[in-house]
């Protein structure tokens, strides 16, 4: 199951945290998960299975864009359509929403994420050097399409 975080406690925001530690080598303490969720800056969309979270998408609200700070699902739950589906309720509050563009960076290595982007109709637009540690960042966009 999917849920939408625009409000959290300090105790939901731990175990964001907590996740996002276990996923990534970098993550954003409980606090500023708290605080920007709650600010209304950062937006989460949350996978629930087995009464946890198991993976989640997080973006943050700028003027006119999303940016996607990350997106992650714990090992012993990939190849289930999880980051894709996550990724299809993000498509679906832009569509709807007044920001023009979704941005992020996504490692060179990680074919799959850009496979999953490009699905979705990111485009590549350039590259960071050295964005991550020994690596660069491949940045990408989706702009709205206005009929």
């Amino acid at each position: 199951m999917i849920r939408i975080i625009e409000k959290s406690t300090l105790e939901f925001a731990e175990n964001l945290a907590k996740l996002e530690k276990t996923l990534f080598s970098t993550a954003w303490d409980r606090d500023t998960i708290n605080d920007k969720i709650n600010r209304g800056e950062f937006l989460y969309w949350v996978y629930e299975q087995d009464d946890k979270i198991v993976g989640y998408l997080a973006i943050q609200k700028t003027l006119n864009d999303l940016h996607i700070l990350g997106i992650g699902v714990l090992k012993d739950y990939r190849n289930q359509s999880i980051a894709r589906n996550l990724t299809e309720k993000l498509i679906s509050y832009f569509e709807i929403s007044q920001f023009e563009k979704i941005l992020l960076e996504v490692r060179e290595s990680n074919q799959a994420a850009t496979n999953l982007y490009q699905s979705f109709g990111f485009k590549q637009y350039g590259v960071r050097k050295n964005y991550y540690v020994n690596e660069d960042a491949k940045l990408f966009q989706r702009e709205k399409i206005y009929a």
